[in-house]
């Protein structure tokens, strides 16, 4: 993913600049998106990742200068470089957690390049497969009482359906009320369709077997306290110019979509 955001960076007509991107991919990460890439499917993962990235930048930022969050809680935050990046107002608290080794290597890198982030970083080391995780989280200075944003970027569609039921629980439970969630799914036609069945199964064969899909992404969220917003990949405002696939009307079935989704906490929650 980061190899991919490296690539978009280098390009004049460019949706984000990534300054970090390419030391964090490294040549593996170059090596991976080059395998992948000949496969067919909504592009390969590079254009999913570059329209993705760029919707949920506008949606972080929106949430902290239109919305007045000073939270902002990344799960599964990988090799992402938002919090060096993006243009964050004063006093924001970014939250990223992710597995103790990757976050280790993610800092070794980041160490070696001398960055600096523009916020304040705070990184927690945690399995959120486990529910467990609250518990590292809720020692970090993290406010329950105050909004938050959090994004769930690249991460349900490796996780079970138990796994990802969980994960929504624990975190609606600590998101208080005028909180927003992004998050991006397929759809479970997606996980079955012969069109997509090239990519996923070259995911499998890197071990990233994906496993969860959702055709109701708002009833989804709806049962977790959240009232939510779902954008298909390719619509207004999720295409940039670059989605050159047609997009599906939602009423229409058997087809594999792509979802990017947008929520705010209930009021009643």
């Amino acid at each position: 993913m980061a190899a991919a955001r490296a690539r978009e960076s280098e390009r004049p007509d460019r949706l984000f600049d990534d300054p970090l991107a390419a030391a964090l991919a490294s040549t593996e990460g170059f090596f991976w998106l080059d395998r992948m890439e000949p496969t067919q499917g909504f592009g390969g993962p590079a254009l999913y990742v570059v329209v993705r990235t760029r919707f949920f930048d506008d949606f972080l930022l929106y949430a902290c200068w239109g919305a007045g969050v000073r939270q902002v809680v990344l799960m599964a935050a990988g090799m992402d470089a938002r919090a060096f990046r993006l243009n964050w107002p004063a006093g924001t608290r970014l939250y990223e957690l992710d597995r103790p080794e990757v976050l280790a290597a993610k800092d070794e890198v980041l160490a070696r390049t001398g960055a600096r982030p523009a916020c304040e970083r705070r990184t927690i080391g945690a399995d959120l497969g486990h529910p467990s995780w609250s518990e590292a989280f809720s020692e970090t200075g993290y406010d329950a009482r105050e909004p938050s944003v959090w994004l769930m970027e690249g991460l349900l569609f490796y996780m079970d359906v138990t796994a990802v039921r969980d994960l929504l629980g624990v975190a609606g439970a600590l998101a208080a009320p005028r909180s927003l969630l992004g998050v991006d799914l397929v759809n479970r036609d997606l996980l079955n369709s012969p069109t997509t069945r090239p990519l996923l199964a070259a995911f499998a064969r890197r071990g990233a077997t994906g496993r969860f899909g959702a055709n109701d992404p708002e009833g989804l969220l709806a049962g977790h306290g959240w009232v939510a917003e779902a954008t298909q990949a390719g619509e207004w405002g999720a295409n940039y110019g670059r989605w050159p696939y047609p997009v599906a009307l939602r009423g229409m079935p058997g087809v594999p979509r792509v979802f990017f989704v947008r929520a705010w906490r209930s009021p009643s929650r």
